[in-house]
């Protein structure tokens, strides 16, 4: 027994004398080999160089959520070659064909149209109308909103691009019945397509003829006041809570209506382009809002009254600043433009609107697994106007396949802040966490929603892969970020090895001493 206790006392003060010489090895030898030993210092992260890569621009069409040109119609009237340059085709309704009877819908006008611009990769827009001059129906609202008791104006219709007129049973604006009517018609339109993910935006379009929200054309339909035309946008802004809606500007006496418009989430359009405006109505929505421009006629109609002017439109856009732009008009007056402007329609294809293009990159020359490191990615808007639409910036590690190995987030990015006809630098510290060590491509993305596989947005930059991600770098190492030191402390009873780790900026001591069994 008294062997036993012997040996148990010598194993505890082998313990307490290895428990004393590491500690005394921490306070002396570690910052001694730290002085004099190899550079890397602990405590700190590992040092890393980084490079700046400046990425190839491409000039190619870009189409993109949130812009472009816009097609009307059917996508049955359009030609392979104007479908290339759009994003959206556009239909406007008269209410009494959706609506024949109360409470009873012909949803398979606008859904046949939806599902046919959507089976072409583009999205859809619409308006309903409730006046229509260049329409032969006497009733465009329809007539049993006035059999319960919508008070109406028969009024002279005419139509000054066909010289068409015509006799048509306006509402009164303002009246009750009617509002209520148009109530109960949005909400119904609403809970078919609201938050559909295929639409880009729907007009405003209760009020004036053509919905333009004025009453030429319609005499003597009696224009509403500001407030009156107000309350019609407010109507659609209830029922479409997901949607963009857009509203059409009508004359100077609602301009404090349509800055009220925009400031509450409202898109604006000019439908007189080329002729009686230049586009500095839709000022207002810039940085708010998307604003949409339509051509007082169509092209073909435009050329022939010496109206057409393609140096003249450039300079609109500019003041302007349009997401969209109506590609000419109805039938094959897209085609007709495009064939004698095609320059004109490359270049504001991705003028207007957003263009972005990422024009710097510095990147670390090695990545270290695990380890946060920043990098720096400087963009352009080569566009008009900002982006209106959600969005993310992502980079990711590729492998040879163009396979995203991981993907982090570039945290503090906002692309919907970056200013057109400026640059914008953004930096963030990114860490691939537990890739193995290899070579890969680094690439960057931008999403539309942080849930989607893979990137929504095209930038103007080379090097797009299949699944729309932009490389940057073909040839990226990615390395394990351990670094250490074995430092030796010595006693007379054992050596004790003292491993002195870095890892993303975490030190690990590591202590092994060994203690005879217990007998």
């Amino acid at each position: 027994m008294a062997k036993q206790c012997s040996t148990h006392g010598v194993h505890i003060l082998v313990y307490s004398i290895s428990s004393l010489l590491l500690l005394l090895a921490s306070i002396f030898i570690l910052p001694y080999a730290s002085a004099h030993g190899p550079k890397s210092k602990v405590g700190k992260s590992p040092t890393y160089t980084q490079h700046t890569i400046i990425p190839q621009t491409s000039n190619d069409v870009l189409l993109n959520p949130g812009k472009g040109w816009v097609l009307y119609g059917s996508p049955y009237d359009q030609s392979a070659s104007t479908m290339a340059y759009a994003t959206v085709g556009y239909v406007r309704y008269d209410w009494s064909s959706i609506e024949p009877t109360e409470g009873q819908y012909n949803w398979s006008l606008i859904d046949n149209d939806l599902n046919a611009w959507v089976s072409q990769g583009k999205q859809f827009a619409f308006g309903v109308m409730n006046a229509d001059s260049s329409s032969k129906e006497q009733y465009v609202t329809p007539h049993w909103v006035f059999a319960d008791g919508a008070a109406s104006v028969r009024c002279t219709t005419f139509d000054d691009l066909t010289g068409q007129t015509g006799i048509q049973y306006e509402p009164v604006w303002d009246n009750p019945v009617f509002l209520q009517k148009v109530k109960d018609f949005l909400a119904a339109l609403a809970q078919r397509y609201d938050n559909n993910s295929h639409i880009a935006y729907i007009d405003v379009r209760s009020y004036g003829n053509w919905g333009e929200q004025h009453v030429y054309g319609i005499s003597p339909s009696v224009p509403l006041s500001a407030a009156g035309t107000q309350m019609h946008i407010q109507m659609y802004k209830d029922a479409f809570k997901h949607t963009q809606i857009i509203a059409p500007w009508g004359t100077s006496n609602y301009n404090n209506t349509y800055d009220w418009a925009v400031n509450n989430g409202v898109g604006m359009r000019r439908d007189g382009m080329m002729v009686d405006s230049n586009g500095s109505e839709l000022t207002r929505a810039q940085g708010k809002v998307p604003s949409v421009f339509e051509f007082y006629g169509s092209y073909q109609w435009l050329n022939q009254r010496g109206d057409w002017n393609s140096t003249k439109l450039r300079q609109e856009v500019e003041i302007g600043t349009p997401s969209y732009i109506g590609m000419g008009q109805w039938g094959n007056d897209a085609q007709a433009m495009l064939s004698s402007e095609t320059t004109l329609i490359h270049d504001l294809a991705n003028h207007m609107g957003y263009d972005f293009v990422l024009n710097r990159a510095t990147i670390p020359t090695n990545i270290s697994t695990n380890q946060a490191m920043n990098i720096s990615l400087s963009w352009s808007n080569r566009g008009v106007s900002y982006l209106y639409k959600p969005a993310s910036v992502a980079v990711a590690l590729l492998d040879n396949s163009n396979n995203v190995v991981q993907k982090q987030w570039f945290t503090g990015s906002n692309p919907k802040a970056w200013t057109p006809g400026q640059t914008t630098t953004e930096s963030a510290a990114i860490a691939f966490k537990g890739v193995n060590v290899s070579t890969y491509k680094l690439a960057v993305g931008l999403f539309q929603n942080t849930t989607d596989s893979n990137p929504t947005y095209k930038i103007g930059n080379q090097g797009r892969t299949a699944n729309g991600w932009y490389v940057i770098s073909n040839n990226t190492p990615v390395s394990s970020n351990v670094h250490c030191q074995i430092l030796l402390a010595s006693s007379p009873f054992s050596i004790v090895p003292i491993n002195v780790c870095q890892r993303s900026r975490n030190i690990s001591l590591h202590r092994s001493t060994r203690i005879g069994k217990k007998k």
